[in-house]
């Protein structure tokens, strides 16, 4: 079955006005049909070209919504799909597993990932040798037309709205120079008005197609508690045997305190002076921690979020845990 054309519009004025000051571009976000995605401008240049992408059975998709332990599951899928190769994955993240749509979703010129190397990352995924490994933050509705068809593998991965609310606040800061409040960003985020948002629109339904044979559905705080187990199903999945052994070491490979210095996983050195200038103490991959939210949000907007949380999952089966969880260092 076809997907919904694709219609771009303008926001409501009060809502641009908003997001137009705090982003610093006019306009700074359009709303994409089907599924209200909020997306910059530019996505009007990309949007038909990656609906037109050609899949192949053998692919492995990463789809997430920002800031969602997107970069440690993918880290991880990698290394399985390839054979634990350590050294080969000191190559930069964006060359093993690019975001297919990273031309089109940075806000303001002086923002863009300079991909120079790369090219545009359609054409580098279009010649990438296969089997692929293909990172999207789009929502299924904006994806691929041949995924439904193809149906090669696809890992979402889903973390619970209060702390992906927390790090995203911080990511749109430093990366999209961002003015506002944490407060101002999490009542853009109940309203579906933060980039890529709806999240709801994002989650579920890839959470009512987790019971088919090429999509696994993985937690990040069911991650966090049994990565050893996570990393176990996530082999399965791909038709991989993984020892005891292997599995230890691919739970060091992927420790927070490793994932934070390690260059090939993060983007802090593309931070603009600017950036820098505005939080010197920014990290790419930032804490890892489940429950941090509590430490920016007041019990009003955490009951607000509680609510709107049960609102969406109300019938659904799907629960997040957003109880603080120890971590590694």
């Amino acid at each position: 079955m076809d997907k919904e054309p694709i219609v771009f519009s303008y926001l409501e004025n009060e809502t641009k006005e908003k997001l137009d000051e705090m982003y610093g571009v006019n306009p700074a976000f359009l709303r994409v049909q089907p599924s209200r995605c909020l997306l910059p401008p530019q996505f009007v240049f990309y949007a038909q070209k990656i609906r037109d992408l050609k899949v192949y059975e053998d692919d492995v998709w990463m789809v997430s919504f920002p800031r969602t332990g997107s970069h440690w599951m993918q880290e991880m899928v990698w290394c399985i799909g390839n054979e634990f190769d350590y050294e080969k994955s000191r190559t930069h993240f964006l060359e093993r597993c690019p975001l297919l749509e990273s031309s089109a979703i940075w806000i303001g010129e002086q923002f863009k990932i300079p991909l120079t190397k790369l090219g545009d990352p359609l054409e580098y995924v279009a010649k990438m040798p296969r089997p692929r490994y293909i990172k999207t933050h789009l929502p299924w509705a904006l994806l691929p037309q041949e995924l439904s068809e193809k149906k090669p593998k696809i890992i979402y991965g889903a973390r619970n709205p209060k702390d992906t609310c927390v790090s995203f606040y911080h990511y749109c800061r430093t990366f999209h120079n961002m003015q506002g409040s944490f407060d101002e960003f999490a009542e853009l985020m109940l309203r579906d008005n933060i980039p890529m948002a709806p999240f709801w629109k994002h989650v579920l339904p890839f959470w009512k197609m987790r019971d088919q044979e090429n999509i696994l559905f993985l937690m990040y705080e069911k991650m966090k508690r049994d990565q050893a187990g996570a990393i176990k199903k996530t082999a399965t999945f791909l038709g991989k045997n993984v020892t005891d052994e292997q599995i230890v070491e691919l739970c060091e490979h992927l420790k927070f305190s490793k994932m934070a210095t390690n260059p090939s996983v993060n983007l802090e050195k593309l931070l603009s002076d600017e950036a820098r200038q505005e939080d010197p103490n920014y990290k790419f991959i930032r804490k890892g921690k489940v429950g941090d939210w509590i430490n920016y949000m007041s019990k009003d907007l955490s009951q607000r979020f509680d609510e709107w949380t049960e609102e969406h999952l109300r019938g659904t089966g799907l629960q997040f845990h957003t109880d603080l969880v120890g971590d590694e260092e």
